[in-house]
């Protein structure tokens, strides 16, 4: 991996463990096994390495719900989802959001960060509500304008699940309603969500020989393969039946042949699963996570 790449790698870790405020220049350096100077040489500031780094995981959340908003044909069943996507339940996910909320008060990199990529989410539902119109599902005479005040509306409910204790049931009931109300239609259920207590679960997958490339490392294709076996071993575990809906992986770092053994963990998240692929001494090579949606 570039050292440009571990450096933003190891600012979304020490993000992630600390907060944005507390995500000191030392701190990311001794994360990444890096040094001052390199931090300096690749990027203009700690501000300017910490808003990259949330990009990277913002990124992510945006394909995500531009993956959502492809999976169904009716535009009524795309808004649906797209607003289920939400997940408030994911407790962790918010309180990310709620703190880069708070330190972009104070920061300009990360301010414009925040505003490019709530443009995107504005986009998407954007364009689910003008197929709609154009279909005949609902009127809805400025798209973009509807979008932003439900995503507005999203928001906010975002922040009063993780800091004042609005129950995700709830909140998910009033973000369809408004959005009925906006539209002047009844949306449909959402799929049903699998949202089952389950123990973490540990699954140690021998690296063949089959699967590394020239380069003596793991294919990416194939660590994607580790985290379907150790998922599909987890949920026999916990007795799941369940369908997988939307995944998304972050590689990390290189795994080798000389690993010999991939550490599969795969554990609840809130509406989404938690999963990791480690060396055997605990080295994070690749996080992901997961819909399950109830087998009808």
């Amino acid at each position: 991996m570039p050292r440009r790449d571990e450096l933003l790698t190891a600012a979304r870790e020490v993000i992630q463990r600390n907060g944005f405020a507390n995500a000191t220049v030392g701190e990311i350096t001794r994360t990444a096994g890096a040094s001052l100077g390199l931090l300096n040489y690749h990027f203009a500031s700690k501000d300017d390495v910490v808003a990259e780094a949330f990009a990277a995981v913002a990124s992510e959340e945006l394909a995500l719900l531009e993956d959502v908003a492809r999976r169904h044909e009716d535009p009524a069943e795309r808004l649906a989802a797209v607003l289920e996507a939400s997940e408030w339940e994911d407790r962790e996910s918010w309180r990310f959001w709620v703190d880069a909320w708070g330190e972009a008060v104070h920061t300009e990199a990360l301010r414009a960060t925040l505003e490019r990529f709530n443009a995107g989410w504005r986009a998407v539902l954007a364009d689910v509500l003008a197929d709609g119109a154009r279909a005949g599902r609902w009127e809805c005479e400025d798209p973009e304008d509807t979008a932003a005040r439900l995503v507005m509306i999203v928001d906010g409910m975002g922040l009063h699940s993780t800091l004042l204790g609005v129950a995700p049931e709830r909140a998910h009931v009033w973000a369809r309603r408004l959005a009925a109300l906006e539209l002047g239609i009844e949306l449909p259920d959402p799929p049903v969500a699998v949202t089952a207590a389950a123990p973490a679960h540990e699954t140690r997958i021998a690296i063949r020989a089959r699967d590394v490339g020239p380069d003596g490392r793991v294919d990416r294709a194939v660590l994607v393969s580790y985290l379907e076996e150790g998922r599909a071993a987890w949920l026999v575990a916990a007795g799941l039946d369940a369908t997988v809906g939307q995944v998304s992986v972050d590689f990390l770092r290189p795994l080798t042949r000389a690993d010999e053994v991939a550490v599969v963990r795969c554990e609840r998240g809130g509406a989404r699963t938690r999963e990791s692929v480690a060396a055997p001494d605990g080295t994070l090579v690749a996080t992901a996570s997961a819909t399950l949606e109830a087998v009808r």
